[in-house]
């Protein structure tokens, strides 16, 4: 078929066939901008998501460190958060990938990638997209005010199920590494101070006082001299005397063996040994002087006894004796002093009763005015010889009797209770007494029987004259019933290395005693943190004059433990009964409750009227209703082990800490 010159020029002048042609040519650019925004969306909305999982990761991980340790337990946690915001293939992803790295700083790198497989870029070359996504996770603390108050009594000696390790030496490492978590998370702007209160039946406050914020004389449950010595009538010395000689050892040996017993009931069970004695006929005979016969001993059975060691452990020291001979002689010789009068000493009458001390000379004073302690000599040791009353130094410490209080049933102004009131110095009801068990003797009472062992009895409320007892002496009991805990520290930094020296050796020095009065710790740990208190002009506000976030750390491993034969923060218990009936002897249970209902109330100070949180721990004991009620919403804990305390102090670090993800 020919086509005419015609119908070639108008098909040429035709164009209703373009717009097919220039879509044809078009549509490979237009389907790579649209598939190219398609994926590109994808892979944005895929960085957003990967983004997410690895802030979440670290943050979960940081969270979940014990200490400094990015273990195990921390790893999973991190994956359990990642893999919660970013499952495998999610989005058609392939090749997810999450690594951590932690370094000396404590901050919790995070590295996440994954591919996006595309869908239209693909026909252009490029069948995936390759993307990553950084994080970091750090504790950023602000300034803060960290108080530990500490149960440091005698059940802390003891050791956890489980544990290879003491519950006072599980306390020293966790709260070292509760320090070392905040130290790295602290900036060099913020002001992060730590205070400690350890305490028992009372605490060791006085050295942090002015000397006019304790009293001049003070009255204690003590002994004066009644007369001058009175010899004895001791009869006339006898014609003879016996003697023991060639004592020889015990055959077989008895063998010894050491076991721990409950720390605050350190009692030795009672002896079951028997001891059968034979004798040969006397030499020259039963009536000549000087006469001798052998004889030999035969034992079996177990004694026991019972002490505490430097740490404050119960030892109880068994010793088997299984058919063990002794052998002897034994003797009757002259007595070169036969017919005269004994030499048999004196007698010495006291009066027991309460009575007035100048204390004010073992309060000593430094150029800050503060008291330095000191001490005095008075004649009340036995057979009326010196005694040397000491206060503030190693042998004693500095601990306090509190100021006036109120029993449950009275009115007035319990000043022991107001956690800010200073002192007035010309009233002596506003002011502390030097806590000194030398000067205190337990009346009437000629036997102290540990705690949970027995009931002391004996007791004698009115004043005991002319006596020629020497009765207990509240001195022989410094680890249990007069216990003095370690000195209390207030708020200080602790940045330079002789302060980290010197904190290392402070935890190092917290040894157990006594028993467990909670409401005096709690009471000087508020003391010593308050904003408007005793120390208001360096609690107030950071150096810079910024706010302060206030905690305090509650730590105790046992339910209150009082005892009336105590001598404690309010006197000698029995006797003087400051916070009990005077008309009679207080009971356990009621001193326990008075302590339980302080510790209550002094609680609810703390987080209603001074702003403080509190944290609470259970070490080695159940979280009880009144330890959680005591705490902050959700600050309370219990610890069972030595890794529980561990992990709990981590976690109160980091939530003390302000947990922040930075990129």
């Amino acid at each position: 078929m020919r086509i005419g010159f015609g119908r070639l020029a108008a098909f040429k002048s035709d164009v209703r066939g373009n717009t097919l042609i220039l879509f044809a040519f078009s549509l490979l650019p237009l389907m790579g901008m649209i598939g190219g925004a398609l994926d590109m969306s994808r892979a944005y909305l895929v960085k957003s998501r990967l983004q997410n999982a690895c802030d979440a990761a670290v943050l979960g991980g940081r969270r979940a460190m014990s200490a400094s340790t990015f273990d195990t337990p921390a790893r999973d946690a991190a994956n359990r958060f990642f893999n919660l915001n970013f499952a495998t293939g999610q989005y058609g992803t392939t090749a997810l990938t999450m690594a951590y790295d932690v370094g000396n700083d404590m901050i919790v790198h995070g590295k996440a990638g994954v591919v996006v497989t595309t869908t239209i870029m693909k026909i252009f070359g490029f069948a995936s997209i390759p993307l990553e996504a950084t994080c970091d996770a750090q504790l950023q603390l602000p300034n803060s005010d960290i108080m530990f108050v500490l149960d440091t009594t005698l059940s802390m000696s003891e050791t956890n199920t489980g544990d290879s390790q003491s519950k006072i030496a599980a306390l020293r490492q966790a709260v070292t590494d509760f320090y070392t978590t905040l130290n790295n998370a602290q900036s060099p702007a913020s002001q992060v101070r730590y205070g400690f209160v350890p305490y028992s039946s009372t605490v060791n406050v006085g050295l942090l006082l002015k000397r006019d914020w304790m009293v001049d004389n003070a009255e204690y449950q003590s002994r004066e001299q009644d007369g001058p010595p009175v010899p004895k009538d001791g009869g006339k010395e006898g014609d003879t005397i016996p003697k023991e000689t060639d004592t020889s050892a015990w055959s077989p040996p008895p063998v010894v063996t050491e076991t721990t017993g409950p720390s605050e009931s350190c009692v030795a069970p009672a002896n079951d040994d028997k001891t059968n004695t034979s004798y040969s006929a006397w030499s020259p005979s039963n009536t000549a002087v000087p006469r001798s016969r052998s004889g030999t001993r035969t034992r079996n059975g177990s004694t026991y006894s019972a002490s505490r060691n430097s740490a404050g452990v119960c030892i109880i020291k068994k010793t088997t004796y299984t058919n063990s001979v002794q052998t002897f002689t034994d003797n009757v010789i002259a007595n070169p002093n036969a017919g005269q009068d004994k030499a048999d000493g004196y007698t010495y009458y006291w009066n027991y009763k309460k009575i007035a001390f100048p204390v004010g000379i073992v309060k000593g004073s430094n150029s800050s005015g503060l008291m330095a302690g000191g001490s005095a000599t008075l004649m009340i040791g036995n057979n009326f010889t010196a005694k040397t009353i000491n206060w503030g130094n190693s042998s004693q410490g500095a601990c306090i009797e509190e100021r006036q209080t109120l029993r449950p049933y009275e009115t007035g102004t319990a000043y022991d209770l107001d956690i800010d009131m200073v002192p007035i110095p010309s009233d002596a009801r506003t002011q502390w007494r030097p806590f000194l068990p030398d000067l205190v003797w337990a009346r009437s009472v000629t036997n102290y029987t540990p705690a949970g062992a027995g009931v002391i009895t004996g007791w004698q409320f009115d004043p005991v004259t002319h006596s020629s007892n020497n009765y207990v002496a509240l001195s022989s009991y410094k680890t249990d019933f007069a216990a003095c805990p370690a000195a209390a520290r207030k708020l200080a930094a602790i940045r330079t290395t002789t302060e980290k020296s010197d904190f290392t050796n402070y935890l190092k020095a917290l040894v157990p005693r006594g028993r467990t009065y909670h409401d005096i710790g709690m009471l000087w740990g508020l003391r010593l943190m308050s904003a408007e208190g005793l120390f208001a002009s360096e609690n107030a506000a950071s150096a810079s004059g910024g706010n302060i976030a206030r905690n305090l750390i509650f730590m105790t491993d046992g339910d209150t433990e009082t005892n009336i034969a105590d001598y404690d923060a309010y006197g000698l218990a029995a006797l003087d009964r400051r916070r009990t009936p005077l008309n009679r002897l207080p009971t356990k249970s009621e001193q326990d409750g008075i302590v339980e209902d302080r510790l209550s109330r002094l609680c609810t100070v703390a987080k209603e009227k001074k702003n403080i949180t509190v944290w609470v721990i259970a070490f080695g004991t159940s979280l009880t209703s009144l330890l959680s009620d005591c705490a902050s919403p959700n600050r309370a804990y219990q610890a069972d082990n030595a890794a529980e305390l561990n992990t709990t102090f981590a976690d109160i670090a980091a939530r003390i800490s302000q947990l922040r993800v930075t990129h």
